[in-house]
């Protein structure tokens, strides 16, 4: 077998001041936000609501108040390290200085989120964006014995208070819902007779989108620190702050070597119900995104298949294809004013050309496209883990951006593995890399295996160095779970910021 491995370099991002690096958290320390640089790419203040019980609300206003102020990071304190008994104690000291820099640099601490940090945004609350629910309320859901109407129940009594803050004049640019263990472990979810599921948080963020504010959900224990699987304090205020300030329309860094003018789409399915409670499918789809995270949701029209005669995984008609992906690009040119000059699709399954007859989504692609953009480069992917295992000498894995090319036709890339940034393997389990099963377009696969790589880099709901998925295909499940509860009557927002 013929094998050629190179390692490709870790992606840098781009903030403030035009400052390179590879690590967010450490880029938005030393000179903030990317979107410093443009007025319209910066909210320097950060309009907050608050929806729970007055406990909740109290909690989520003390965790604001927190993080507006420098956090160091507890998890030191909570590791223990095991120390050669035998060792002096320059050599014990000198040990757990090294160990204490590994542990900063793998979660630093929280340079806090107001407008004498680098984050430059100051958080603004007001009493009138702030609305309340009683205890005797969530007690009296709590023990309803159906577990299908607690959800509905609870989704009902937040959302009230939710549409009572965000259609105020003036409302807040986001709504937090704290919502009490004690609702959360009665109605988080519920089986339906049907075997779906209803999810408050899913209900939640579907029915946010009428009233066009979106919001960001906490559990109690969460916000009270109570919760034994957390992440140290400094961790969740990183992750709290990105989400905070993106979902309020700032750009917390730039896919630095990601091209300006591509558009990057991710593909996916979803069942849902039409008007008459029949099970159909929607191409989940087209979550697109461009080199600053920002994106667009676009859901594809119901269609039928027949697992039976197709088989288990769902592919588009030609003109369903040629529908999608217009739609998603028209979307793309009316925000960004300029139609893309390259478009990458990702999606899982392999793509159905005119040997599958009417099933030919790949022309159906190609056409939209052309139709957008005569002129565009192209770039269709089929991406899925692969089976194929690199070993590396010693005890890590192979190094993040390890990339093999296998019989010059089968790209391979890690996305997790030993990281040189931290001079560790940041994970627990054997890493798996990806695959681009299928390609068809204009660019070789080293290319876009490091374009995969940067990619891994864009979700801006945390502030995690990377993560395992590119963002095209990252949140293809959480978006079409959403979408499942957005019935035919109900808004359908584009904006990724309510499906985060």
């Amino acid at each position: 077998m013929n094998i050629s491995i190179d390692l490709i370099r870790e992606p840098y991002l781009e903030f403030n001041h035009s400052f390179l690096h590879p690590d967010k958290k450490t880029g938005i320390a030393e000179h903030g936000p990317f979107g410093r640089i443009d007025p319209a790419l910066h909210p320097d203040k950060i309009k907050v609501g608050i929806v729970g019980t007055r406990a909740t609300c109290e909690a989520c206003q003390e965790w604001i108040s927190e993080c507006r102020n420098y956090i160091e990071t507890d998890r030191s304190k909570k590791e223990e390290w095991e120390i050669d008994e035998d060792s002096d104690e320059s050599v014990e000291q000198e040990e757990l200085a090294k160990r204490d820099i590994l542990v900063k640099g793998l979660s630093p601490d929280f340079i806090g989120i107001s407008s004498e940090t680098n984050f430059a945004s100051e958080i603004i609350k007001s009493d009138r964006w702030i609305s309340t629910f009683s205890d005797r309320e969530v007690k009296a859901i709590s023990e309803t014995e159906s577990t299908i109407e607690r959800v509905e129940k609870a989704a009902d009594l937040l959302s009230d208070h939710i549409s009572q803050i965000a259609t105020a004049s003036p409302h807040p640019d986001i709504i937090l819902v704290a919502i009490p263990k004690i609702l959360f472990d009665a109605a988080a979810s519920a089986k339906l007779p049907n075997g779906n599921y209803l999810n408050l948080r899913r209900i939640l963020k579907a029915r946010s989108m009428k009233w066009g504010v979106p919001i960001q959900i906490f559990r109690e224990p969460t916000l009270i620190g109570k919760d034994k699987s957390l992440q140290d304090k400094a961790t969740r205020a990183w992750n709290f702050a990105t989400a905070l300030y993106f979902k309020c329309g700032g750009i917390p860094w730039k896919g630095h070597g990601l091209e300006e003018d591509t558009c990057y789409i991710g593909i996916s399915f979803y069942n849902t119900e039409d008007e008459k409670g029949r099970n159909i499918l929607r191409s989940g789809v087209a979550q697109a995104f461009d080199y600053l995270g920002q994106g667009i949701i676009l859901r594809g029209d119901p269609f039928e298949w027949d697992i039976n005669e197709y088989g288990r995984t769902p592919h588009l008609k030609q003109e369903e294809a040629y529908n999608l992906i217009t739609n998603t690009l028209n979307e793309y040119k009316r925000i960004r004013r300029l139609p893309p000059k390259r478009v990458v699709i990702h999606k899982s399954s392999r793509y159905w050309g005119s040997e599958h007859a009417e099933y030919n989504e790949l022309d159906g692609f190609i056409e939209g496209i052309e139709k957008v953009n005569p002129d565009a480069s192209i770039d269709l992917l089929t991406l899925n883990k692969s089976d194929i295992r690199l070993a590396r000498e010693g005890q890590y894995p192979p190094i993040r951006g390890t990339y093999a090319l296998i019989e010059d036709s089968l790209p391979i890339i890690y996305t997790h593995g030993f990281t040189p940034y931290f001079e560790t393997y940041p994970g627990v389990h054997v890493p798996e890399p990806w695959a681009i099963i299928e390609r068809h377009g204009d660019s070789g696969p080293r290319e876009l295996a490091t374009e995969l790589l940067a990619l891994t880099k864009m979700n801006v709901n945390n502030a995690a160095f990377s993560d395992g998925e590119p963002i095209t295909l990252a949140f293809s499940r959480r978006v079409g779970d959403i979408l499942k509860e957005v019935g035919p009557e109900m808004t359908v927002r584009s904006e990724y910021s309510f499906y985060m």
